[in-house]
């Protein structure tokens, strides 16, 4: 993973780039434009439209196979998939993903959505399938995902304590989880401890709202080391907007973003766009423009990041400065404190399966302590025991090698438990998702609020357009 992070602006695009970033490139080759290989039987091919309904599958109880699909093959998986078919013979878990390169990696991601999205809305589609690219907003409302809540409280089995619960409850949609996350990204501020002691500015980073970050920002910047330019871990290229608007939609999409079930009711499909929360968000962002903020060098002072395992934060931490340490994210006035975090690798389940407990067996085996301690995944797994385990092996292991593209260029150092316990905090207080695709819901919000910040129309009338457009959206 290289490890050269650059801020290219606050263009929705680098979310696309983060998410393509994080897809594996390793397959090559496509055999057809609207089927999605099968991997089980070698040259056999198959539509999204099909599920877990095959003729094997009788009401006595005989064989049954769970169609899986996805758009990148896990090797985590794949490994599960062996796994659990050894210790179930009854069970064949069909896993099923799009074979491509990086040259058609955005045209075949596009087919997919577009054969997967066909087949959920028209009641058919997969028994489980991965939904970090799908639109599961629409799956959701259209009451087309399982309730995997229900399904996990009916197994004795499953030990909430053994699991990030926070991940879990935060996954939640009006209390319900449709999709389930085996693992997840920390999405955090890096900053530089020793030049802030320096500047003599106070900070409540645990409390702050995006108003008293942009006032610490403001403060910070009439001070030395940041006055001269020699504080900060702001390392990165910023590219110039193409209006001056562009960088207001894009910080009102991010927050959007970051406090999505505040606007969007995914169960009943509404939205809360003329709400009086997202109007007073549009005059904030406006405002902190007005009082000198220049939002394209936001990260000159703090940097936002994504942690993805406890050896990356250390060697992040490491690469950034001998003082930098994490901060917490602003979030929006009437939010909770709390962390953000990336879900990754969502699995949700068809509520037409035929297969539906089956299928819920198979994905506790893939959460389980047993699947996420062996399978090489990206990301923090959501089950603890599994993450208490790399954790111990670093500490047993006592030294870490920085990446080798990165500015240590391989060093060793050595493992500082005081900073495992340090990320430890982060992991169990993030409690704010965000999804790693960016939505058409916040396509809408970026584009229609150029209106309000250009003056050509007021917060009311921006705030009907965008409301209208996502109603729309949430119900076709």
């Amino acid at each position: 993973m290289n490890k050269q992070r650059y801020w290219l602006g606050l263009s929705l695009s680098v979310i696309m780039l983060v998410m393509s970033a994080c897809s594996s490139s390793t397959n090559s080759g496509r055999t057809a434009e609207t089927t999605v290989p099968n991997t089980g039987e070698a040259g056999k091919t198959i539509s999204p439209e099909e599920t877990g309904t095959t003729p094997e599958n009788s009401p006595k109880g005989g064989k049954k196979t769970i169609v899986f699909s996805t758009f990148n093959l896990d090797d985590g998986v794949k490994e599960a998939k062996i796994k659990y078919e050894a210790a179930h013979p009854n069970i064949t878990i069909d896993l099923r993903h799009v074979e491509t390169d990086d040259a058609h990696y955005e045209a075949e991601l596009k087919k997919y959505v577009t054969a997967t999205n066909t087949a959920m809305l028209s009641g058919k589609g997969p028994d489980m399938l991965t939904l970090d690219s799908l639109p599961s907003e629409k799956y959701v409302g259209q009451h087309l995902l399982a309730d995997l809540s229900g399904m996990l409280k009916m197994n004795p089995s499953f030990i909430k304590g053994d699991y990030f619960n926070n991940i879990l409850e935060s996954s939640q949609t009006n209390g319900a989880l449709y999709g389930l996350p085996l693992a997840f990204f920390l999405n955090v501020m890096i900053g530089d401890e020793g030049a802030i002691k320096q500047s003599g500015v106070q900070i409540d980073d645990k409390n702050w709202t995006w108003e008293k970050y942009a006032e610490t920002l403001k403060q910070l910047s009439q001070k030395e080391p940041f006055k001269s330019g020699r504080g900060g871990v702001g390392n990165m290229i910023v590219l110039p907007p193409k209006t001056k608007q562009e960088p207001m939609q894009a910080l009102l999409s991010k927050m959007v973003k970051e406090n999505y079930p505040r606007f969007v009711n995914e169960d009943r499909r509404t939205a809360s766009f003329e709400s009086k929360a997202f109007t007073d968000m549009m005059a904030q962002v406006k405002k902190l423009v007005d009082d000198g903020l220049d939002l394209s060098s936001l990260s000159s002072m703090f940097r936002t990041d994504n942690v993805n395992s406890a050896s990356d934060y250390l060697v992040m931490i490491k690469e950034s400065g001998k003082q930098a340490r994490l901060y917490a994210k602003p979030r929006a006035e009437g939010t909770k404190a709390g962390g953000y975090f990336y879900p990754y690798q969502i699995i949700g389940i068809n509520e037409k399966s035929t297969v539906k407990q089956e299928a819920s067996d198979f994905l506790q085996f893939l959460m389980s302590e047993e699947s996420q301690s062996t399978a090489k995944r990206t990301g923090f797994p959501i089950h603890k025991k599994a993450y208490e385990k790399q954790v111990q092996q670093l500490l047993t292991k006592g030294t870490i090698k920085a990446y080798e593209e990165g500015p240590l260029k391989g060093q060793s150092f050595p493992v500082d438990p005081a900073q495992i316990k340090v990320l430890e905090d982060y992991l169990t207080g993030a409690i704010h998702p965000v999804a790693f695709q960016p939505s058409k819901i916040e396509e809408i919000v970026f584009k229609e609020s150029q209106a309000f910040f250009s003056g050509q129309k007021s917060a009311l009338d921006v705030s009907k357009l965008i409301q209208n457009k996502v109603t729309t959206y949430l119900n076709e």
